[in-house]
C-alpha cells in the first residue's frame, strides 16, 4: 500500500526532514510519544516508542536505515505486524520532490496485509504539511 504527493521543497529539505523524522516522529506521526532512541550509529538507528492505534497504546520497535533518498523503518518489536515503510524522495525540480511512503505490513495472526490508504495518504500529506511550515533546517 502506498501514496505519494508532491512537496514543493527541494530534495534536499525533504532529505533533511525525513531524517528529522527518525528521531522526531512526534511531528509526523499522530499518537505517537514516549520515543526513546535506544541505538544510533552512521547506518541505522533502532527506536521504540508508543504509538496510540484505534484507541489502544502499542509499544514498539524499529530499525530505522537510511540511504539518499529512502529510509527504512523495519519492524523489530510489535505486538501485531511484521514488516517494514518506505519513506522516500525523488526529485523533481529544484522546488519539487515527490514524497512516497509504503506500508508492507501482514498481520501476524491472519497474514493479511495491512490496508488502510487513509493512514497512509495522511502520512504523507502530514509529512508535507510539516516541511512546508519548517523551511529552515531541522537539525
Amino acid at each position: 500500500m502506498q501514496f505519494s504527493a508532491i512537496a514543493k521543497a527541494s530534495l534536499e529539505k525533504v532529505w533533511d526532514h525525513l531524517i528529522y523524522k527518525i528521531e522526531h516522529p512526534e511531528n509526523f506521526v499522530p499518537g505517537v510519544s514516549n520515543i526513546i532512541i535506544l541505538e544510533k550509529n552512521d547506518n541505522f538507528s533502532i527506536r521504540k516508542m508508543d504509538v496510540l492505534m484505534n484507541g489502544v497504546t502499542e509499544t514498539l520497535i524499529e530499525k530505522i536505515s537510511f540511504t539518499p533518498y529512502n529510509v527504512r523503518f523495519e519492524l523489530v518489536e510489535h505486538p501485531i505486524f511484521i514488516g517494514h515503510v518506505d519513506n522516500d524522495a525523488k526529485f523533481i525540480s529544484e522546488n519539487e520532490t515527490e514524497i512516497t511512503y509504503t506500508i508492507n505490513w501482514i498481520n501476524k495472526t491472519t497474514q493479511e496485509p495491512f490496508s488502510n490508504p487513509e493512514l497512509v495518504k495522511n502520512a504523507v500529506l502530514k509529512t508535507i504539511e510539516f516541511i512546508t511550515a519548517h523551511q529552515t533546517k531541522t537539525k
